[in-house]
């Protein structure tokens, strides 16, 4: 009898620190970046940050992989609302993923707004000055 509750009690702190710890690494994310923000954080879209590092590219090519690459962004829908814009962490950076065509198209069309941006490895690769890198007017 005495062993039997040694080991439930065991088992409840373990699975406390194992759900504390999962907490504090999908948490990584959230301050590292959002925090810096300061009050413009909360203009931000709705979305999940994920795990350090690695963000939601598990997710994005286990969808990818599979026959269903749509469930990535179901995924979003269904876990955040259909807003249409969500913030994820993709390719090693905070993104902002748009899945609406009205959205889409406004991004696309208005660089007042919304200036043309790569990650830095990218850029470095293909040059600040190449075609995918300039705006309309510097085209």
């Amino acid at each position: 009898m005495e062993l039997g509750f040694i080991w439930a009690v065991f088992v409840v702190i373990f699975g406390g620190v194992v759900a504390l710890i999962r907490w504090l690494l999908k948490s990584v994310n959230w301050w590292f970046y959002e925090t810096k923000l300061g009050d413009k954080r909360f203009s931000l879209p709705p979305g999940d940050l994920g795990w350090p590092f690695i963000g939601n590219m598990w997710s994005f090519l286990r969808a990818f992989k599979s026959s269903n690459p749509d469930s990535f962004v179901s995924n979003f829908v269904t876990r955040f609302g259909h807003t249409g814009i969500y913030k994820a962490f993709m390719f090693g950076n905070p993104s902002i993923i748009v899945t609406v065509p009205e959205a889409c198209r406004r991004v696309l069309t208005d660089d007042e707004y919304f200036k043309p941006g790569w990650p830095s490895s990218t850029m470095k690769l293909i040059g600040r000055k190449s075609f995918i890198g300039i705006s309309s007017e510097e085209h």
